[in-house]
């Protein structure tokens, strides 16, 4: 009966009797690249329904080579002003996100950066305490650099990809547009077929993942 059970949790989103597995340290590890602004509905979505999910309780982050990059339509004017799609509390948070990837592992800053993904505010201390992570490093890199200079690399590295709006997923070092709706949508069974067609390497529970997904199309 554990099966059923767990599909039911599955297609509500829970995934809480998912058992954490031994993972293989060679295990080759799939390039998986999030474009994104800290304040875009679809891209809060996606992070806390999608990606997080998959990447924790999932437990796919282990063959992830996961890159985030908080910046999306963020311009620069000739003055060299920065400005963001939704205000000057996105230019904020996008560098808050900026110094958390800075000074932490991508387990760390994933736990953060989905939390306070959460709500509209920033919520750094809220988020560290629930997690016990220590954010010193984090409000000093914030403290000591402009919000233009945090965010400067993370527009570099934005402007080489051509999208048409975020979220923004590359996978495998390489945007392709047709790609974005299964990834945006059904992040974690896409992944796992990605991941097969590179790898020839099927990674555990994404049997379980398509059934979810299924179930969820059904309803």
């Amino acid at each position: 009966m554990k099966e059923p059970f767990c599909l039911l949790l599955l297609g509500f989103g829970l995934l809480g009797c998912i058992a954490k597995r031994n993972h293989d340290p060679d295990a080759p590890k799939l390039p998986i690249t999030l474009y994104y602004e800290a304040l875009c509905p679809y891209c809060m979505e996606f992070v806390t329904t999608q990606l997080n999910p998959s990447m924790t309780r999932m437990d796919r982050l282990p063959y992830t080579d996961l890159t985030l990059v908080p910046y999306g339509n963020a311009k620069v004017n000739e003055a060299g002003e920065l400005t963001c799609q939704h205000g000057a509390d996105e230019c904020e948070l996008n560098a808050w996100h900026g110094c958390i990837l800075e000074h932490n592992n991508m387990t760390i800053s994933l736990k953060l950066i989905a939390c306070m993904m959460r709500g509209r505010k920033n919520n750094l201390d809220r988020c560290a305490k629930r997690y016990n992570i220590d954010v010193s490093a984090v409000k000093e890199c914030k403290k000591a650099r402009s919000v233009n200079e945090i965010l400067k690399k993370y527009g570099e590295a934005t402007a080489q990809v051509a999208f048409r709006g975020v979220p923004a997923i590359a996978v495998d070092n390489a945007y392709d547009e047709t790609d974005q709706e299964s990834l945006s949508d059904n992040f974690d069974q896409t992944f796992c077929a990605k991941y097969k067609a590179k790898f020839n390497k099927s990674l555990e529970n994404c049997e379980l993942s398509a059934r979810s997904n299924t179930i969820r199309t059904k309803h």
